[in-house]
This record gives structure tokens, sequence and C-alpha cells, in this order.
């Protein structure tokens, strides 16, 4: 139906190369390629997905959600419609493959806050996304094809007091499909404290698996030791994770 377009103005990165000097500050860069980073690795931003990113505040103004809220999932506004998968390439980084992104210290901690871990343990932590890539849609794609269902849902909200421009259709979305934490041990480490820690890093990464999960898959948490049980601890964790996404808004076709 073409109740609801999404304007013209778009286009789509058919590659995205990150600089390695740059990964430092990896929300900043996909903030300068029109990304939002997706902090907390919520599943919220598939492609496809209408989101609501303002509401009226109680002084009646409009404010920004500090996160964003789904408003019609993308098999609803759009049935058979599946997103292209697109190249995501890093230069040579710290001898890790194109298709990989490792993520450490104060980024890590900024990418998934739900991780707690004990200093006093833990000398050393990073993550790396594995198989990350593009999952995208062209604008021509979904514009005024949204189905009746999502049109009479988006009307609904819009009946009770939403505004159209409070909406954003995610278009395309960095995504990987395996978290892999790798916990450097400090030499005064206990075993019962590595041990604790190991556990509750392995319960936040399949939390976060979960949440991310919007499609009803399972994930899968495989613990391995590598260089003993004193040094080091990597957990893989496999399942489907958003890293970021790019949304655009939705606007009323004149006349419908």
């Amino acid at each position: 139906m073409a109740l609801f377009a999404i304007p013209a103005a778009y286009f789509v990165y058919r590659k995205s190369t990150i600089p390695s000097q740059g990964m430092e500050d990896f929300v900043a860069l996909l903030d300068q390629r029109g990304y939002t980073a997706n902090v907390g690795f919520s599943g919220a931003f598939r492609p496809g997905n209408v989101i609501q990113v303002t509401e009226q505040g109680s002084d009646a103004k409009d404010r920004k959600l500090a996160t964003p809220l789904v408003v019609a999932w993308a098999d609803k506004c759009f049935p058979g419609r599946t997103p292209r998968t697109l190249e995501f390439t890093l230069p040579e980084f710290q001898g890790q493959s194109s298709a990989d992104l490792t993520l450490s210290g104060n980024m890590l901690s900024r990418m998934m806050p739900s991780l707690n871990l004990d200093n006093n343990a833990v000398a050393n932590y990073s993550l790396t996304l594995q198989n990350t890539r593009i999952q995208t849609f062209a604008k021509a794609d979904l514009s005024s094809e949204f189905s009746a269902p999502c049109v009479t849902a988006l009307q609904t909200a819009i009946d009770g007091g939403e505004k159209v421009e409070w909406l954003r259709v995610v278009m395309e979305a960095i995504v990987a499909d395996t978290l892999t934490l790798q916990l450097d041990w400090k030499d005064n480490a206990s075993v019962e404290t590595r041990e604790n820690v190991a556990n509750g890093a392995g319960k936040t990464l399949t939390h976060t698996l979960a949440a991310s999960n919007t499609s009803g898959g399972d994930s899968v948490l495989k613990i391995a030791v590598t260089k003993g049980d004193t040094k080091r601890t990597t957990l893989s964790a496999q399942g489907f994770v958003i890293v970021g996404y790019r949304a655009r808004p939705l606007q009323p076709v004149v006349g419908q």
C-alpha cells in the first residue's frame, strides 16, 4: 500500500571500510558513515523494522528516545522481502580477517555495558565479532511497499497520538553471527575467581544473543580454554547480533 513512503534522499554504501587507526573510537566511526551504533546489540534494528525514535515529553516538546521502540516488525510490514547481504571490510588490523571486528577496553564497555568484568582478575579482554557483514534494502525495495496490516498498525499509532515524523524504517544493518570473548588473566587470579568471572561473562553473552534474536533461532554457547586455565579463557557464543544500523524517516503519501 502507498499510504506511507520513504523519502528519496537515500543511498547505499556497497562497501564499508574502517581504517585501522580509527578503531579506538568505533562509535564515532559508525556515526561518520551514517550508522547508529547499536549499544547492547539489540535485535530491534533488523532491516525493515519500523522504529520510533522520538516521543512527546512532559513539557509537550518532542524529545529523542534514549532507546528507540519497535512499532512494527519487518515481516509484518514487508512480507516476503529479504535484505541483500553485502561486504563489510576492514583493513588488516591486529591480524584479524576482513570479516572480523575486534572491540576492546573502553570501546567494548561502551558497546556492551552489561559485560562487567573483575578488574582485579582480568588483565586484558577483547570481543571479536565474526562474519561481520551488511544486510541492506535499497530505498526502492521498500518505498510505498508497506503491507496493508502494517499500514493499519502505523495509522492506529498515529491516530493514537504518535507523529509520523517520529518514525523511521531501518534500511541497513551491520551484523555478525559469532561473539568471541577473550579474557587474559592476571597472575594472582585464583581458580575460583576465574571460573566466576568466566561464568558471568558467558551468561552475559547468551543473554545478549537472546535479546538480539527476534527471529526465534537459538544461540549456542561454547566455552573453550586456551593456553591452560591460568593465562587465557576464550568464550564463543554463536548467534545473530546487530552492531549498527541506518534508518530513514517515513512520510505520508500525498493524496492518500
